[in-house]
């Protein structure tokens, strides 16, 4: 099932009966005496989107109206995506659109950057990156790029140019693109093979981070500042706070998810590492322009959600009976809200979350 979960701060419109107990939607409107813990408050569901089975990656890209949600059998499959408008309804055709069939993709990544619609999807050893319509009617191949690992945002801006990341055994590459959506060079950012990748906006930069299997680096790319750190960051997720210059990673190891501070500027970009929630995997985390939220599965195949307190800690829930797989589930921002997305057995469906104030 794919559930999609928004937390406040969202402006959805949501049914009257599902609104659920009274909560906080404006960041600043909190009363100051009060503490937060994330409540259920609405429910969506699209039982029209089918997939073969539940192992699946998803990739979800909000936009200007709502959200694209594109998916691809982890065996390998056809590239098929289905949209969402601000109120959390199906646009275009009920059980979505298959946008690539020629291969069997692996995994993909997508990104909504200057009004367009970018995919990058892997499939035996080349990484596809495609331009799709909003209505997934047309599709136009920006670069086919030898690669393997690609991250969960696979293409942003690099000061002028836009610049997408992919890796394989030979290392990380960039691949930058002009105003025109033509290809402008290449160049190797690291010779390590990357196991994993994750990647966020920060201004007119993008920042990347990627493990190999005893490190963990940092690097903003256009600014070519690099941090490396001598531990692993296994299945890493990235967010940041532009306006303070700061955030957080979030990654695994053995069984434990583990969190790690960015600081844009410090002498060491990637600082500390600690443990964030034990017996748990597949870490996400986005910042809401308040709060950095974070989900993870739990010991029980649970999804777990919340967001971090002021002390560091976890003010979280367990979404019990949403049990993807490992990439089955994806945090983020859509229309002003954080949505949590889950692919399980029982079909595709949608929960939102609030804060509900505790005295």
């Amino acid at each position: 099932m794919v559930m999609l979960l928004a937390a406040c701060g969202d402006n959805l419109p949501v049914d009257e009966i599902e609104e659920g107990p009274a909560t906080v939607d404006e960041p600043g409107a909190e009363e100051p005496t009060a503490r937060f813990l994330p409540d259920i408050c609405s429910v969506r569901s699209w039982p029209s989107v089918a997939f073969a089975d539940r192992d699946v990656d998803i990739s979800v890209v909000p936009t200007a109206h709502g959200a694209a949600i594109f998916s691809v059998q982890r065996s390998g499959g056809p590239l098929h995506g289905f949209a969402i408008d601000g109120r959390g309804l199906l646009v275009g055709k009920d059980e979505g659109t298959v946008i690539r069939d020629d291969l069997a993709f692996t995994a993909v990544s997508a990104a909504y950057i200057d009004e367009r619609l970018v995919t990058a999807a892997v499939s035996d050893g080349s990484v596809s990156i495609d331009m799709i319509s909003d209505d997934f009617g047309a599709r136009a191949n920006l670069s086919t790029a030898r690669g393997s690992v690609v991250a969960d945002l696979p293409i942003a801006h690099g000061r002028a140019s836009r610049i997408a990341t992919v890796g394989d055994i030979d290392g990380l590459t960039a691949i930058s693109f002009d105003q025109a959506w033509a290809t402008t060079g290449t160049h190797l950012v690291t010779s390590t093979e990357p196991r994993s990748m994750t990647a966020t906006r920060y201004l007119d930069d993008s920042i990347v981070a990627w493990s190999t299997d005893t490190t963990c680096h940092v690097q903003r790319v256009a600014a070519g500042v690099t941090s490396n750190r001598n531990f692993a960051c296994r299945n890493n997720r990235i967010a940041v706070d532009p306006a303070a210059r700061a955030g957080y990673m979030v990654f695994e190891r053995d069984g434990v998810v583990m969190i790690s501070d960015i600081r844009v500027g410090a002498e060491s970009e990637l600082a500390n590492q600690r443990v964030l929630v034990s017996f748990a995997s597949s870490p996400r985390i986005v910042f809401d322009g308040s709060r950095y939220w974070v989900s993870y599965i739990n010991a029980r195949e649970d999804v777990v959600v919340g967001y971090l307190q002021a002390d560091g800690s976890l003010a979280s829930m367990a979404l019990e009976g949403t049990q993807p797989l490992a990439e089955g589930h994806e945090l983020a921002l859509v229309n002003n809200g954080v949505w949590v997305f889950a692919v399980d057995g029982a079909g595709v469906g949608a929960q939102r979350v609030c804060l509900k104030p505790i005295y």
